[in-house]
């Protein structure tokens, strides 16, 4: 949907799947996560909310090229290499002319399955696409850092924003680990262990 500035609105596609983050790439084309139809949309007055996932109305998670002038709707990415993508979720350009995207996953309560899934690099030409980040639990809204040089993500369950140096366009620095010390430093009750093995355990 294209919202005009006095607040008007006209369709620009129709979308099978359920689209979510979308992006403006530097051709002009609009970049869209489509989540496949991860969820069943669930109506409460007037909010949307995710119900429940129905594999019948599922038809797997895609990244998609669209045309703003005649409504044209590309797949670009349905799989990185052999991994076929699940629900991509959120995008952003990077100076390069590429996007990161989030993988939120599926977790189907029937099958009492959830997915762990990544972060992920691709050009818009198509030519690329390459997981700079895994496992991940739910990751959802993705952004860059003024300078390019980090980027940010959100873990939907685990009500994280976690972050990671890039090391060249596309590429993440390795992981840092995470250092809880100085966390539990600062609870009341809390005393630091110059080892935490204690009898084996």
């Amino acid at each position: 949907t294209r919202v005009a500035p006095d607040g008007t609105k006209s369709k620009v596609a129709d979308v099978v799947g359920l689209p979510n983050g979308l992006a403006l790439g530097p051709d002009g084309f609009l970049y869209m996560c489509n989540n496949g139809g991860a969820f069943t949309p669930l109506q409460m007055g007037d909010l949307l909310f995710p119900g429940e996932f129905d594999a019948s109305k599922y038809i797997g998670g895609r990244i998609q090229k669209v045309d703003i002038g005649t409504g044209q709707v590309t797949d670009l990415y349905t799989h990185c290499g052999d991994i076929a993508l699940r629900a991509p979720n959120d995008i952003v350009f990077d100076a390069h002319g590429g996007f990161w995207f989030t993988d939120h996953g599926i977790r189907n309560e029937h099958e009492r399955t959830a997915d762990f899934t990544g972060i992920y690099y691709a050009k818009a030409d198509g030519s690329h696409i390459s997981e700079q980040a895994f496992p991940v639990e739910g990751p959802n809204g993705i952004g860059l850092s003024p300078d390019g040089g980090t980027v940010y993500w959100a873990e939907t369950h685990t009500g994280r924003v976690l972050r990671r140096a890039v090391a060249s366009p596309g590429v993440l620095a390795p992981a840092v680990p995470l250092d809880t010390t100085a966390c539990l430093a600062g609870l009341p009750g809390y005393q630091l262990l110059d080892s935490l093995a204690v009898d084996g355990e």
